[in-house]
């Protein structure tokens, strides 16, 4: 019996000393290596837990760092104490996902500029253009709209008469709105024995008394209307229902 324990008393002894030399001599490389350390996919940072076995300190899981998906931290295994292992906690990396979506949306567009034409209305957006005959020297209809280049567009507006087209009036704007800012209305004007016509009214930078004349709003004639040189003296334009162009025409006339 006796015999027996001190055996028994060696083997225990023995126990406790490998156990106390399990947790002392645990390093970097042996805590990583049974799993102490793993890669989140995708995710945010997690850490995992210390569990404390014993007399072992439990590993730390670091989760990796990323964006979208989740990480899991990984688990450290704790050392040996007195027979027990502890197990670290798993650390588990916070989950993030973002997306942005940037959509841009623009209102309708403007309605197209639309100047009278007669009985009708034109565009003159681009190339359109209102093509106006007020001596009816031309086929019907008085007032059409057309499109293309103005040497294209089946407007004739050079001289006419003795049965011959002409004396048409190609119209581009209306009124000074339908010009760009720092550019008017302008209407270009033929004189002859045969009659007087405008072969062009489109927008323009500057606008000459007596061969041009200004297209103007009978809402804001002072605005419109410039002072122009008449016999040697300067006298004030005013805006005027014109006698050569469709209904709804102003014109600055002394």
């Amino acid at each position: 019996m006796k015999r027996a324990s001190l055996r028994s008393f060696g083997l225990a002894s023995l126990f406790v000393l490998g156990a106390a030399m399990a947790a002392c001599g645990t390093d970097t490389t042996g805590l990583f290596a049974s799993g102490g350390q793993a890669t989140g996919a995708s995710g945010g940072a997690g850490q995992g837990g210390a569990g404390n076995g014993g007399a072992g300190q439990g590993g730390i899981g670091n989760g990796g760092s990323g964006q979208g998906g989740a990480g899991n931290g990984g688990s450290g295994q704790g050392g040996a104490g007195n027979g027990g292992s502890g197990q670290g906690g798993a650390g588990n990396g916070s989950s993030s996902s973002s997306s942005s979506m940037q959509s841009s949306s623009s209102g309708p567009p403007p309605p197209p500029v639309m100047v009278a034409c007669g009985d009708m209305a034109c565009p003159v957006s681009g190339q359109s253009a209102c093509c106006w005959d007020e001596y009816d020297y031309n086929d019907p209809p008085q007032g059409e709209c057309v499109s293309g280049p103005d040497d294209n567009d089946n407007c004739s507006t050079d001289f006419g008469g003795n049965g011959q087209p002409g004396f048409e009036s190609r119209i581009e704007c209306q009124l000074p709105e339908h010009c760009p800012a720092g550019t008017v209305c302008c209407g270009d004007l033929t004189q002859t024995n045969q009659g007087n016509w405008y072969p062009l009214l489109r927008c323009a930078a500057t606008c000459t008394y007596p061969d041009q004349r200004v297209v103007c709003d009978p809402q804001a004639p002072d605005t419109d209307c410039p002072v122009v040189q008449v016999g040697g003296n300067q006298v004030q334009t005013t805006c005027q229902p014109s006698t050569i162009l469709p209904d709804g025409y102003n014109i600055c006339r002394p």
